[in-house]
């Protein structure tokens, strides 16, 4: 079998988002992009479809890797293959040929997110040189009971990102960073209260995602009042945590009483 690829440019956004749900097929949350969403990605994580490659299998479109770039570093937003390729060495080639045009671009660390309970894909990275970071969790909380704190104000979203500038953990994960944050679309609610920050979307949907969360080491008091604060303030609601937030925040979301996810992922990082 012979592979080669080609620039996710040349394709319509249409046909990579047909592409992308096939490479997911059978994954372990559905996926299913339709073409608004998939340009919706690709604006919000900043991925640059033309370093990103659509891999071919004797000329057959057979999987699709989205690569974001930020100067000297790279992340692999998703890769994934379609059913009848996986297991066959496709994507260990594919990841070979990733790292050697980014070594040519000049960059110097690629990132990735992958499910922890997806070993295959694990062991695939890990033979492709890539580490173990950190473990990204998410949580959840239906109605959880709150506790409204006086000291809380409303903020703007810069100054959620300067305090990520400023107190964030070193290497987030691209989805919470500063830069991604500067994406968000509208709208988006911010708070804070004493040294801790927090980003969300709107409070009068029927569920809540929070977006972004910062505190310096000593605040992560703060963050659980915080928290507790707008479960007051918006009662009733479904608050999600996406399971890209970094594991070290873990102890703010127990302590305002939210349930940890099933599936969580890691962040691994590759020297290139």
């Amino acid at each position: 079998m012979t592979f080669i690829t080609q620039p996710a440019s040349v394709y319509t956004p249409a046909e990579l988002a047909d592409l992308f749900n096939l490479g997911f097929a059978g994954y372990f949350m559905p996926v299913n992009f339709t073409e608004e969403a998939f340009r919706a990605f690709v604006e919000r994580d900043g991925v640059d479809l033309n370093v990103s490659r659509v891999l071919l299998a004797d000329g057959d479109p057979a999987g699709l890797a989205l690569v974001a770039r930020r100067g000297p570093v790279s992340r692999l937003a998703a890769m994934g293959l379609v059913t009848g390729m996986r297991g066959r060495g496709a994507g260990s080639w594919l990841m070979e040929g990733l790292l050697t045009e980014a070594r040519q671009r000049g960059e110097r660390r690629m990132f990735l997110e992958v499910i922890a309970q997806n070993e295959p894909a694990i062991r695939l990275y890990e033979k492709s040189g890539f580490t173990k970071l950190r473990r990204l969790l998410g949580f959840s909380a239906e109605s959880p009971a709150g506790k409204a704190d006086a000291a809380f104000q409303p903020c703007t979203l810069g100054e959620v990102i300067r305090m990520i500038d400023e107190f964030g953990l070193p290497d987030l994960p691209w989805q919470v960073d500063a830069q991604t944050l500067t994406r968000l679309p509208a709208p988006t609610f911010a708070f804070h209260l004493d040294g801790a920050y927090i980003a969300f979307s709107d409070p009068q949907a029927g569920q809540v995602s929070i977006r972004s969360l910062v505190c310096d080491a000593a605040a992560q008091g703060q963050a659980v009042r915080l928290l507790k604060t707008l479960f007051a303030l918006y009662p009733g609601k479904t608050w999600r945590v996406p399971p890209i937030f970094p594991e070290e925040l873990a102890g703010v979301f127990d302590g305002a009483g939210m349930k940890q996810d099933e599936l969580s992922q890691w962040q691994m990082v590759r020297k290139v």
